[in-house]
């Protein structure tokens, strides 16, 4: 027969901080990290794609999600809708040339970090 281990932990003060923390709070911070995140998204995928005209770059654009909780980064390229995907993932005529993507990959651990602090400094106000 193993032998078994038993622990209690009384988790009551983290379960209240956890209640008193709410959404709302953990939300503001999350949302100013995620606004952070996509521009460096941007600006690095700006410095990435491969230019021409630099009307590509210059389409690179961040806005606020439609539930408002978060933010996108994506390419506006109106006269030519289709070239920032081809510059991406290519074509039968041309290889990749991934900017978008691998940018938002650089950003996964910056990310991560930010995420962590955001939600610290969210606890860390409820706290006082």
């Amino acid at each position: 027969m193993a032998d078994t281990l038993t622990i209690d932990v009384d988790a009551t003060a983290l379960l209240r901080m956890l209640d008193q923390l709410g959404r709302s709070a953990a939300a503001q911070h999350l949302k100013a990290a995620a606004k952070v995140t996509a521009e460096r998204i941007a600006t690095e995928a700006a410095a990435r794609v491969a230019r021409r005209t630099g009307k590509t770059a210059a389409g690179i654009t961040v806005e606020e999600t439609r539930t408002g909780n978060g933010y996108v980064v994506f390419v506006r390229r109106p006269e030519m809708p289709g070239l920032p995907a081809w510059l991406e993932f290519g074509t039968k005529y041309m290889t990749a040339r991934p900017f978008l993507f691998a940018s938002a990959r650089l950003e996964e651990g910056p990310h991560e970090r930010r995420v962590a602090q955001a939600l610290q400094e969210a606890i860390d106000e409820v706290q006082g």
